[in-house]
């Protein structure tokens, strides 16, 4: 099916950095409009940052992170590690953040964003991603499990998901 969209990855497209601070500052925040630089600026496997254009325009941003702001333990945690609270650097890849435009939900490309940074993941030899939300119900309807909780920096809580990479799908594109 074709949506009408594309997912580029911004370290391939730098001259959508500005668009894409723009559309993270207006629809996000202050903190994550500054991904785009720290995508460019990295000669690192990350981060990463991944837009979603439709019409010539950003409508949609999701990227990798080696680390998430979180204060460090994730309690509860369910996971392949053999150890009962993990710190927040034992776990990479996160997704974050993910963000479609309001005018465009409803269409899947929330869904598409999640699809491209796990298959990102794989194709970096990873076999899990992680996220961390507040939001409830969203990412489980596309197979995030919690596994854990944590507070980010500034205190809020949030819980943390866990999902397989898009490795198989990868290997078959080799």
């Amino acid at each position: 099916m074709d949506y009408g969209v594309q997912i580029l990855s911004l370290r391939e497209h730098p001259e959508w950095a500005d668009e894409c601070r723009e559309f993270l500052l207006e629809h996000f925040n202050e903190f994550t409009s500054l991904h785009p630089a720290e995508v460019l600026a990295s000669a690192e496997p990350f981060p990463q940052g991944y837009l979603m254009l439709k019409d010539n325009r950003v409508i949609g941003w999701t990227g990798l992170l080696e680390k998430e702001a979180v204060t460090g333990r994730v309690y509860g945690w369910e996971g392949t590690l053999a150890k009962e609270e993990v710190v927040s650097e034992d776990l990479s890849p996160w997704i974050t953040p993910l963000l479609v435009h309001p005018d465009e939900r409803g269409n899947l490309y929330g869904k598409m964003l999640l699809e491209h940074a796990r298959k990102e993941a794989g194709r970096l030899g990873f076999k899990l991603v992680y996220l961390t939300t507040g939001e409830i119900g969203y990412y489980e309807k596309y197979g995030f499990r919690e596994v854990g909780l944590t507070t980010f920096t500034w205190g809020r809580p949030t819980k943390v998901y866990g999902h397989d990479t898009i490795i198989k799908e990868v290997q078959n594109e080799l």
